[in-house]
């Protein structure tokens, strides 16, 4: 009988009306709450319907699939958003893969089958930059490979005493109770260490000026940053602003900051986008420096986050300022959030793994996820 429900299953391309049963799936999956609500499900709704079915990407080939038990039944979605790259001038089709949930019942062969089918389309490289070891293990087993390089972060306390006492409670290190002793201390301390330390407690001033970026900017940046990279990320005017609405919208990480960095003569120094959260540890989404203002770069943003109250600062490794980084004493881990790759052109794979691309967490999947 199970072996003529997996026969006459199929995998199928992702509808609006599949939406109340995939969120349900998704809800469950990951926890999110005790019943998919009328509220929860309009907000399903809205998700699906802006991210991955009226997108400014789609194309007719590349679509993101369910998969279907003979009983009507949804088992398995995975999230396809297609993106246009540059591979040394080439314009290549790339998509981004998101929202990998199986039915707990159904795990193994559903997931199996469904990003096999994904992995067999058109595009030439497809991309998974938060997938847990369960996904890697599959992806790996379909051919995929892991880019360890990408999937390195780093972080960088700005308030040592309260990043410590945060580790603390995420970790379960220390009593509950001696934990709600130490928090109002935690601050004095590290205001204490700021006068007598110069780090990591304080960063110095930077000597660039930083403005808001925009849109415009952006794009401009991106464009000259990309001569220097095998693979880049293409996007005009429309998309790129897509993009940015959508990552400002996500305020449960904090205010959105974008910040371009310039010399005092003008001369572009490179640029940063992370979300400021008062107290909490923030997310940089997307960093770029000039080899020439790494150092400078770095300093500038860790100023700007200290002086929005920041306790640390975390975000991926940029292979071009992995010196700089350590030159400042971040503490480095690989996952366990990984950035998997797969294409049928080696050159493709080689160049991602080898970190020449320029590949962010704004162009991953970070601006794919359910608010």
């Amino acid at each position: 009988m199970a072996a003529t429900a997996l026969r006459l299953s199929q995998i199928r391309p992702f509808t609006a009306e599949d939406i109340p049963y995939v969120a349900d799936l998704h809800r469950r999956v990951f926890d999110l709450a005790d019943r998919t609500s009328p509220e929860l499900l309009e907000s399903y709704r809205n998700y699906f319907t802006e991210v991955f079915l009226n997108n400014l990407w789609l194309e007719g080939s590349t679509e993101s699939l369910v998969h279907e038990e003979k009983t009507g039944r949804i088992t398995g979605f995975l999230a396809v958003m297609p993106r246009h790259m540059s591979f040394n001038g080439e314009i290549i089709r790339a998509c981004i893969t998101s929202q990998f949930v199986v039915d707990p019942d159904f795990r193994g062969y559903v997931g199996l089958k469904l990003l096999r089918a994904v992995l067999g389309g058109p595009q030439d490289i497809t991309i998974a930059d938060e997938s847990n070891a369960d996904s890697r293990k599959v992806w790996e087993g379909l051919g995929g490979d892991t880019s360890h390089l990408y999937s390195m972060k780093w972080i960088y306390p700005l308030r040592p005493c309260q990043f410590a006492l945060w580790v603390s409670k995420k970790k379960h290190l220390l009593p509950p109770f001696l934990s709600a002793v130490l928090t109002p201390i935690a601050p004095k301390s590290d205001a204490l260490l700021a006068r007598i330390l110069k780090f990591p407690s304080r960063p110095p001033t930077s000597s660039l000026l930083g403005e808001n970026l925009d849109c415009e900017v952006l794009s401009a940046c991106l464009c000259d940053a990309g001569r220097n990279q095998s693979i880049w990320p293409k996007y005009d005017h429309l998309r790129l602003s897509w993009l940015l609405r959508r990552a400002g919208r996500m305020e449960r990480h904090g205010r959105l900051q974008k910040i371009l960095v310039k010399t005092q003569s003008q001369e572009i120094a490179g640029w940063y986008l992370y979300y400021a959260s008062p107290g909490g540890i923030s997310e940089v989404i997307q960093l770029q420096a000039k080899p020439k203002f790494s150092r400078d770069v770095l300093d500038h943003l860790f100023r700007h986050a200290w002086e929005h109250g920041v306790t640390a600062l975390t975000g991926r490794m940029e292979t071009g300022m992995m010196q700089a980084f350590s030159d400042k004493h971040c503490i480095f881990n690989c996952g366990p959030q990984w950035v998997l790759v797969h294409s049928r052109r080696s050159e493709l794979v080689d160049a991602f793994n080898a970190g020449n691309s320029g590949f962010s967490r704004l162009d991953g999947e970070w601006c794919l996820r359910f608010q």
